[in-house]
């Protein structure tokens, strides 16, 4: 691409009206805003040469890339930048929102937070002591190579990272966890997992995470019975179904919003890592802005995992608990 002048480009934040951003970007103009001011110290060049990006150039191209995908020369012709300029702006950006983890990207803590989430979800779905919903979802990715590459390639054939999260009512994405090859299967990515620690040792056992039979039933997880016998195992089931599909819609609005995470990403593993941790960040600040994106029409999912059998007493006793007490 032949190299372009940076006098050339223009600010969309100050030259399009509020529809027309929100198309290009899928985003309101007081988000980006908001997230121009977050990484202004670090996205800001110290130079003040003409053929640096700014803040908010870096930000808007990144965030064109979040949101249409691998089409980086697109990205960079609607902004007059080089595509290697786009590259790394993109970069920088994923980058810096990926270090704001910490800040958006929590599992709630104290017992006024747990309370609040489980809350709403027995008001929403009628399911008792629930701390979140929990599942994995692929995401594409190039083939990474190396001697590992084959354990990339998922079920369905392709490269993948299986990527777990926790969903509140909200669809807010209170835990991730990108690290993990397409093959693996949800169970193995949950089982090794800070957050399995945390539900162990932190969280106080009237809380549970819900999964789908692809999981273990365990006192912190609760997952639905395989053969219900009964009208009270039949409500149970079928309230878990509602109260766990937070995290499908969570993924579907994610997934819609940035498209960029789900089409292949055509860059390092380690770079397409942080691209989704990037946008998992931007996804929750966005709702916190209220910034809301329109969910995908998603009927209540069908497993399609493995079924796991695995069942420890705890868990058994408090699933048992739960029907006697709330759906019998």
């Amino acid at each position: 691409m032949a190299h372009m002048h940076f006098a050339q480009k223009n600010n969309d934040l100050d030259e399009l009206d509020e529809d027309d951003f929100r198309r290009r970007y899928r985003f309101y103009k007081g988000t980006i805003e908001t997230l121009v001011e977050l990484q202004r110290t670090k996205l800001d060049s110290a130079t003040g040469r003409n053929h640096v990006l700014t803040a908010a150039e870096k930000v808007l191209a990144a965030v064109r890339f979040f949101a249409f995908g691998n089409r980086q020369i697109n990205v960079g012709d609607l902004h007059s930048i080089s595509q290697p300029s786009t590259s790394r702006a993109i970069t920088d950006v994923a980058r810096a929102l990926a270090e704001l983890r910490p800040q958006y990207i929590d599992l709630p803590q104290t017992e006024d937070q747990r309370m609040q989430i489980s809350q709403k979800f027995y008001r929403e779905f009628g399911f008792p002591g629930v701390y979140g919903a929990l599942d994995c979802s692929l995401i594409k990715i190039l083939n990474p190579g190396g001697s590992l590459a084959e354990t990339f390639r998922c079920r369905k054939g392709f490269f993948a990272l299986n990527v777990q999260t926790v969903s509140d009512p909200d669809l807010s994405i209170r835990n991730i966890v990108v690290r993990w090859p397409g093959s693996t299967h949800d169970s193995t990515v949950f089982d090794h997992s800070y957050l399995r620690a945390h539900l162990e040792t932190e969280v106080p056992s009237s809380y549970h995470l819900l999964g789908d039979s692809g999981y273990p039933l365990r006192s912190y997880l609760m997952s639905p019975f395989l053969n219900p016998v009964g009208a009270g195992q039949v409500r149970y089931n079928a309230a878990h179904a509602r109260a766990r599909n937070v995290v499908e819609r969570q993924y579907g609005v994610w997934k819609k919003r940035f498209s960029c995470i789900d089409t292949p990403f055509r860059c390092s593993l380690e770079t397409a890592q942080t691209v989704i941790v990037a946008t998992a960040v931007l996804h929750n600040l966005a709702l916190s802005l209220g910034d809301n994106e329109d969910e995908y029409s998603l009927p209540l999912q069908q497993d399609e995992t493995m079924v796991n059998h695995s069942q420890e007493h705890g868990g058994i006793a408090k699933r048992n608990a739960i029907v006697a007490n709330f759906f019998n």
